[in-house]
């Protein structure tokens, strides 16, 4: 039996959430033991990974070490600089694109490490790269130029490739993250304060505290901050320096006081206090009395 039936399909316009218009550059640099980059900036943003060694990077949004692994993000505009190891090279690949996605600042203010397949993805990309942009591709240059005779569709595929990329990034790590702290509300943050406080002497860690507080370390983090002025391991810190310096002033002797806060020695509680409090506790005894 044959059926005359008029299918009239409708085709559908997609569209971009995270677009890559313009690359300016695919970079694998092999830096030297303690190279230093200047402060600069530019109209694109930057993506950088540490694929070997260290890397202490300085930026508007984000101060702080890099090892190997990490990934982290410089808007279009954003003041930053760079130094590797001073101790071993380090490798890295940097890329600047033009991306109006404000999705893409989160990864400007706190760096993330990259999956296996993560770094695959990278490395194709740069691979792409060197199909549509011609050498050096180790010495930082401000005009990277195009290849004459390029691989068919080479300059789509990189762009192709480093969107899909970028809205992997976004899913796994701003998009998740975002969900986990709009469900992670019913939890007050007082309660864990004053859990630490009662219990600033025992062995704590965060993943333990997010637990016992249904919440997770991202939140706990944050929200602590907020209510305190200070990380969860700065006030139990200070806390551990307040009461010790308390009972310095009373008649417990320096062991006692160093069982009492739960020391695994009266050595280790001295180099603690020392560290924080800036005396022994010795001489802090002796500074009161």
């Amino acid at each position: 039996m044959r059926y005359n039936i008029s299918m009239d399909f409708k085709l559908k316009e997609m569209t971009g959430v995270l677009l890559v218009p313009k690359i300016a550059n695919v970079h694998f640099f092999e830096f030297p033991v303690g190279h230093e980059t200047k402060e600069d900036k530019h109209p694109f943003c930057e993506l950088v990974f540490v694929n070997d060694g260290t890397l202490q990077v300085r930026s508007e949004k984000f101060s702080g070490t890099l090892s190997k692994g990490g990934f982290i993000l410089h808007g279009a505009n954003e003041v930053h600089a760079l130094a590797c190891s001073k101790t071993v090279e380090t490798s890295l690949i940097i890329i600047g694109f033009e991306c109006q996605s404000e999705t893409l600042s989160f990864f400007t203010e706190k760096p993330v490490y990259l999956s296996e397949s993560e770094i695959k993805q990278l490395a194709r990309i740069v691979k792409e790269g060197r199909n549509v942009f011609a050498p050096p591709y180790d010495v930082p240059v401000y005009d990277m130029i195009k290849k004459k005779e390029q691989v068919f569709g080479s300059e789509q595929t990189l762009r192709s490739l480093l969107e899909t990329f970028l809205i992997g990034l976004v899913r796994k790590y701003a998009l998740s993250q975002a969900s986990e702290e709009a469900e992670e509300v019913d939890f007050k943050i007082g309660e864990i304060v004053e859990y630490v406080d009662d219990n600033f002497t025992e062995k704590m860690t965060l993943d333990e505290l997010a637990f016992l507080f249904h919440t997770n370390r991202s939140t706990l983090c944050k929200e602590f901050r907020i209510a305190t002025g200070k990380t969860v391991v700065g006030y139990i810190i200070d806390k551990k320096v307040e009461v010790a310096k308390r009972l310095l002033a009373g008649k417990k002797s320096i062991t006692q006081i160093a069982d009492e806060l739960r020391f695994e020695s009266v050595p280790y509680f001295c180099k603690f206090f020392k560290k924080y409090a800036g005396v022994t506790p010795a001489a802090y005894r002796r500074e009161i009395q």
